[in-house]
């Protein structure tokens, strides 16, 4: 069996396809991981096939869509889309077809809308993957791309709506390439369909956040588990870190992912400055520790890259900018986490960690050093730590990409049955 995956996300995304891969692998089938080029070396170091990358740097698009606002909201990316995303268009779905050459199904995350268009063209079977509620709608849980603190219950649909005519919107910029392709300007069905059977709609999220699968969902929407990444033992963590966590109470880690180049310089002075006024020790990104004056980073450590399994459960909380890879690894250490959200999904993901109890209300860009301070007092409270690692053992229980792999092999076997 061979499986193409194939995402443009950031390196959030690109770890739990890693992980699915992994665990097909041990399963016996071949995997190709096609994604943004900056990542080709981090696929490979962890024993994958990295697909040809299109000539696309993620890096480079979110400093310009920063610069734009271009994710701040679907509006602003339909408004941006005949600059930011059709100049790709081209590039991408020639890669696309590339890595799925050969496949027997596709596994694709919503951003990399191209990848539908392999799969019909070579009549395989293709799944279309999520990690945040954003591509099945329902009632009953808001759409995480779309949602924000004003938001009540009766505007969940209304969120899923407005992503639905983002998914439409990239149909029609594919209009070109699938015609090239002898294929229907528009897939027949929308994202119920696919090759005429039900098109396989799966979303992955950390039980703790979407513990079950809303009632209204139709029978080709899937809820599964986070494809976590495994926790490891702290012995591969660098000597200097260990040291520095030997010496003195476990410290909060600060760190903001993929986005730390785009960070508000002033935004994350004021934090810095409340976890000195907190009396908490910190263990600070080099990308952030970068940007700030080096009195606001003394007597931290300034950190490189190292592996957030191996670390998390030796911290008092995590301060994060809400991404679902680390949200769910924080989750499953047992660690407490205070969100500064930018965009998307993040808010809605700082809004479930507060309302089951493992984080403080999240910060926002206008929260004063007096309400850092706050909401660092209660991040490093026993109480918030006893629920975090109240919630771990049954998230560490559960095996997310084990379970993607599992679905991906029964959807190759489905599709062809029902094809004969």
């Amino acid at each position: 069996m061979r499986v193409s995956i194939q995402t443009l996300g950031s390196l959030g995304d690109v770890m739990p396809y890693i992980s699915t891969a992994q665990a097909l692998i041990a399963g016996g089938a071949e995997i190709s991981l096609m994604a943004p080029r900056e990542y080709a070396a981090t696929i490979a170091a962890h024993g994958i096939t990295p697909a040809m990358a299109p000539d696309f740097s993620l890096s480079a698009w979110n400093a310009e869509a920063g610069r734009r606002g271009t994710l701040s909201d679907p509006i602003s990316f339909f408004r941006d889309w005949s600059e930011m995303v059709a100049p790709y268009v081209e590039d991408i779905t020639a890669h696309c077809l590339m890595a799925a050459e050969h496949a027997d199904i596709i596994l694709g995350n919503s951003i990399c809308a191209p990848a539908r268009v392999a799969a019909e063209a070579y009549g395989i079977p293709y799944i279309l993957n999520a990690h945040q509620p954003a591509i099945s709608p329902t009632c009953e849980v808001p759409c995480a791309m779309m949602w924000r603190p004003w938001q009540g219950n009766w505007l969940n649909r209304a969120g899923y709506v407005t992503v639905g005519i983002a998914q439409r919107l990239m149909l029609e910029a594919l209009k070109d390439q699938r015609r090239a392709l002898s294929l229907r300007p528009i897939p027949e069905g929308g994202t119920r369909w696919h090759l005429g059977q039900p098109l396989a709609r799966v979303t992955s999220v950390s039980p703790a956040l979407m513990p079950a699968r809303p009632a209204d969902w139709h029978a080709n929407d899937q809820l599964l588990p986070y494809p976590s990444l495994d926790l490891q033992e702290a012995e591969g963590l660098p000597a200097a870190l260990l040291d520095f966590l030997g010496d003195g109470a476990p410290p909060v880690h600060v760190g903001l992912g993929s986005f730390e180049s785009e960070a508000e310089q002033d935004h994350v002075a004021v934090l810095l400055r409340a976890i000195r006024r907190a009396g908490l020790r910190a263990i600070v990104s080099a990308g952030l520790a970068c940007l700030m004056p080096a009195d606001l980073v003394e007597g931290h450590f300034v950190s490189g890259h190292v592996p957030h399994p191996a670390l998390f459960p030796l911290c008092a909380g995590v301060i994060h900018h809400g991404g679902a890879g680390t949200l769910d690894t924080a989750l499953r250490a047992g660690t407490p986490q205070l969100i500064l959200p930018d965009r998307l999904d993040q808010f809605w993901h700082g809004a479930r960690l507060h309302e089951i109890g493992v984080s403080p209300a999240h910060i926002t860009g206008r929260a004063s050093e007096n309400e850092m301070t706050e909401r660092l007092t209660q991040l490093v409270s026993p109480r918030m730590k006893e629920r975090a690692q109240a919630l771990a053992p049954a998230l560490r229980a559960r095996d997310g990409a084990a379970d993607l792999a599992a679905f991906t092999r029964a959807e190759t076997e489905r599709f062809r049955q029902n094809a004969r």
